[in-house]
């Protein structure tokens, strides 16, 4: 039996999937970027890392995330990319369960450093699933982009 290839309407939902990912990214690290110290404050406020690793992380991670979403809107390393973001949602859905168990609702500080306002964790973790499953769905895609195009 020949395998078929991928249907036309599967490749540009793919595509589509991956910008939009992409820019979900782009924009949860413009703020965290711009203003390390607030981000920092957040981490710690997860009492995960010991304190003196909180600012590095609040530096690094955003420029993580900034390159995972540009690579998935320029279609450029997509696959590593939405390897990343999966690896980081799976993460961030165990961390945000495991500081519900410890009664800890924090900021989670994913698109705004508002510290004061603590996380809906059940909304958090339907976000992060539905950032999980689209990063899903741009790494197992079957197909990628013919040499030459755009």
């Amino acid at each position: 039996m020949k395998p078929q290839l991928p249907s036309s309407l599967a490749q540009h939902l793919t595509v589509g999937i991956r910008i939009i990912l992409g820019v979900v990214f782009l924009y949860a690290c413009a703020a965290k970027i711009a203003h390390p110290a607030a981000f920092a404050a957040i981490i710690a406020d997860y009492q995960l890392l010991p304190a003196p690793l909180a600012a590095p992380t609040a530096v690094i991670f955003p420029w993580l995330e900034a390159f995972c979403g540009l690579a998935l809107v320029c279609g450029r390393f997509e696959k590593g990319a939405a390897l990343l973001v999966g690896l980081m949602m799976a993460v961030f859905i165990g961390i945000t369960l495991y500081n519900g168990y410890r009664g800890l609702n924090v900021a989670c500080g994913c698109f705004s450093l508002a510290a004061a306002k603590p996380t809906n964790i059940g909304l958090h973790i339907l976000r992060n699933l539905v950032i999980l499953a689209a990063a899903a769905w741009v790494l197992l895609a079957p197909f990628r982009r013919r040499a030459g195009s755009a």
